[in-house]
């Protein structure tokens, strides 16, 4: 996966540089905590549907559609719960931000699993408006791998996100295509390694 270099403070240190954003899930995979900087994080980047009274007691799988990724967040809990901690990193960008994130993954109890996430690294680029909420869209989807945000083009090759503006020519779009999470294959690859690898020393 990326991994950017130049560590960015100031502007967006608030977002995610100084805190961990923690929910957690029950036995029966519903969402029964998330933590301040959840909210801090939803707010800031327009996901005001993930707000606490849109997200307390729904299933995790009412916020992972795509089939594959669903498999891997399944077994993923499926090892937390036999008392495997599991860790990785994956890309959460912003349009004008790269970041690469780290994921840790753990029983907390006898009941809930805990998603414990913080920033490893953050690099500045110009604006993305393809990658903005805020943009109007079409009804014609792109897949975008929710690992490490290249985007799906219908020769099936997954490129950078500037690159499928580029070759799509959305430059100057008006309304821009949906954004559709999935998995690319050497990210799926990847997941499936560390989901094979021997248990990680738990982080407080």
């Amino acid at each position: 996966m990326p991994v950017m270099h130049k560590r960015q403070r100031g502007t967006h240190k608030t977002m995610l540089e100084d805190a961990t954003i923690v929910y957690r899930v029950n036995s029966q995979d519903e969402i029964t905590y998330v933590n301040e900087a959840w909210l801090q994080f939803a707010a800031r980047n327009h996901g005001l549907h993930l707000l606490l009274d849109d997200v307390l007691q729904r299933p995790l799988w009412d916020f992972i559609t795509d089939l594959t990724t669903r498999q891997i967040y399944r077994n993923a809990l499926r090892k937390a719960r036999a008392g495997r901690s599991i860790r990785f990193h994956f890309r959460c960008d912003a349009p004008d931000l790269r970041r690469l994130l780290e994921m840790h993954i753990a029983m907390v109890d006898r009941d809930d699993v805990e998603f414990r996430t913080r920033l490893v690294d953050a690099e500045q680029r110009p604006p993305v408006p393809l990658l903005s909420p805020l943009a109007p869209r079409t009804d014609d989807p792109l897949k975008i791998c929710g690992w490490c945000m290249k985007v799906a083009l219908e020769d099936g090759a997954w490129v950078e996100v500037e690159e499928a503006v580029e070759q799509l020519r959305l430059f100057d779009a008006v309304m821009l295509p949906p954004l559709s999470h999935g998995i690319c294959e050497p990210c799926y690859r990847n997941m499936c390694e560390t989901l094979e690898e021997e248990d990680v020393d738990s982080e407080t």
